[in-house]
């Protein structure tokens, strides 16, 4: 049965290849169409100007929320 209450954030291995590149760009509500001019309905987001590839390394950490429960008898999927 679905009801919406599993809830897993993994942010492991996220490279950021922007040392040069701008600190704040645009994009629709989905995250998509990025651009550094603003546009009709754009969000505005701020990202670092770094690069941290860290010579190829790949780091791992933990993901969060994915042994506990959220449910709860009055959960149910979103509409």
């Amino acid at each position: 049965m679905f009801d919406g209450t599993d809830r897993v954030v993994d942010i492991n291995s996220n490279f950021i290849d922007n040392g040069g590149g701008p600190e704040v760009w645009y994009t629709d509500p989905f995250g998509r169409h990025g651009q550094t001019e603003p546009f009709p309905g754009s969000i505005r987001q701020f990202i670092a100007r770094i690069n941290n590839d860290r010579g190829g390394l790949e780091l791992a950490g933990p993901g969060i929320g994915g042994e506990r429960d959220y449910g709860g008898p009055r959960v149910h999927a979103p509409n």
